[in-house]
């Protein structure tokens, strides 16, 4: 038996301090809609994890933002430039790495380099070498020639050359061994991060993405399900565990969705599983002095993966 209470949560900046704002965003692939209604906000400064699972919007959203698809309703402004009327601007001051590689294989390392700087606005070329030489990347070898680790680190370090304030990521570390990830998200990111640059990226690997970001935005099937700061929701997402001396009844499981922050609800047998959002050791103290005859009680703090997977159950119906 399960009973959900599903809703958003989001802790909304100001304009002036986001440098991503996206409102009701819609986006459709015919008759199909990818991106639903979304409203986010990204804090400038931030480097934020925006996560869903595959075909939760995510890609789509990233491509809309830096203009490459157009939206179908609502608005978005990535550094304070429309997506729509300002596309071309935005992305001259935004980085930007996709999952797909994207340069050009019969070209050296210094070539590709050469050939980002000769069609850039604007470039930093103190900034490429010391990414070129953190990485260690041979100028003279071919992209074809690099292991995809260090194909995705010259992506990297090009889309720094235009010295961004953004950086969008789109699954930086897909298909790279755990040594390649470590080195590019703790290292890279660190490093942007601590010159107060903002970084945006979508990611599968939760215990990675907990590594290196402060904010957390989730959605699924196009909509937002949570944005926040990842020590708080850490700090305010929690498990309730309740193991009754009898299994609960209908009206002892309502009793307990009632109470405040109760969202989520499991049932198994005489346990009880309640996600909380709020005071879960002042909640479970309430219940404690309630009188009832409960065998155990326990609070139980989550890890990323652990909220993630919450937030991605679906409702089975309730009783």
């Amino acid at each position: 038996m399960v009973i959900t209470q599903e809703k958003a949560i989001a802790h909304p900046v100001e304009l002036g301090d986001s440098a991503i704002e996206i409102k009701d965003l819609v986006v459709n692939y015919g008759s199909k809609r990818a991106v639903d209604r979304l409203t986010l906000s990204v804090p400038k400064g931030s480097v934020y994890g925006f996560l869903g699972p595959n075909g939760a919007g995510k890609t789509t959203t990233i491509k809309t933002l830096l203009g490459f698809r157009r939206p179908d309703a609502g608005s978005a402004t990535v550094l304070g430039y429309d997506i729509v009327a300002d596309s071309v601007e935005l992305r001259a001051r935004t980085g930007y790495v996709s999952e797909v590689q994207s340069l050009y294989d019969s070209l050296t390392v210094k070539q590709m380099n050469d050939f980002c700087r000769s069609t850039a606005r604007q470039w930093n070329q103190t900034v490429v070498d010391r990414y070129i030489k953190m990485f260690n990347l041979p100028e003279q070898v071919k992209v074809r020639q690099l292991s995809k680790g260090m194909g995705r680190q010259l992506a990297f370090s090009l889309a720094m050359g235009s010295d961004p304030d953004l950086l969008i990521l789109d699954e930086p570390t897909s298909g790279l061994d755990p040594i390649a990830r470590h080195e590019l998200l703790n290292r890279l990111v660190g490093e942007i991060a601590s010159e107060g640059k903002t970084v945006f990226f979508s990611s599968h690997i939760l215990s990675e993405v907990e590594a290196v970001a402060d904010w957390i935005g989730i959605i699924k099937a196009g909509r937002l399900v949570v944005s926040d700061e990842l020590d708080h929701l850490k700090q305010s997402q929690k498990v309730l565990k309740l193991v009754y001396a009898e299994s609960p009844t209908a009206q002892q499981l309502d009793a307990l969705k009632a109470m405040p922050g109760v969202g989520r609800i499991e049932q198994e047998g005489r346990s009880v599983r309640a996600m909380v959002d709020g005071d879960a050791d002042a909640l479970a103290r309430s219940i404690q002095a309630s009188g009832l005859d409960l065998r155990d009680i326990d609070v139980v703090g989550l890890n990323l993966e652990d909220l993630f997977l919450e937030y991605m159950k679906e409702d089975d119906g309730g009783y």
